[in-house]
């Protein structure tokens, strides 16, 4: 994959490849065509929509997570004697506040409870590569062979 690619559509084929999810089952879960996922590691970057229907579809959320110091400093008062109580940096308060307000512990209780995690299945199964007849691969070899024609 090219330098030039972003690290958002590195995780698209990362987390593909790691589910074993295949271009068409990409497709059809999130109504991304497979010709512009495929161009995405060459030719296209993907729009937002497209980026959010595919990582939507592999189990992730887009969500744009402000730093701490761009926090008006009203919350930032309010939440500093929160991560110190909870022994918290700023940064993993501020994610903690971004994972509260966007629900995510809600959709995915697995972050909440790891044994809640459910196994993906996709009906779908890799295409098996062709079997080569022994005949065959000796004549991709341009080796002889006693084969009368």
């Amino acid at each position: 994959m090219p330098e030039r690619v972003g690290p958002h559509v590195k995780l698209v084929f990362a987390e593909m490849a790691r589910l074993h999810v295949t271009y068409d089952e990409t497709e059809e879960g999130s109504g991304v065509r497979r010709a512009s996922i495929k161009a995405w590691r060459r030719k296209n970057r993907p729009g937002l929509e497209s980026l959010e229907a595919v990582l939507g579809f592999l189990g992730w959320d887009f969500v744009a997570v402000p730093r701490a110091k761009t926090l008006p400093d009203e919350v930032r008062a309010e939440l500093e004697p929160i991560a110190a109580k909870l022994g918290l940096t700023m940064p993993q308060a501020t994610l903690a506040l971004v994972e509260i307000v966007t629900g995510i512990h809600e959709r995915f209780p697995f972050l909440r409870d790891p044994t809640a995690m459910r196994p993906v299945r996709f009906k779908a199964q890799r295409k098996q590569r062709p079997i080569i007849h022994p005949d065959q691969h000796a004549l991709l070899q341009d080796v002889p062979t006693n084969v009368a024609h």
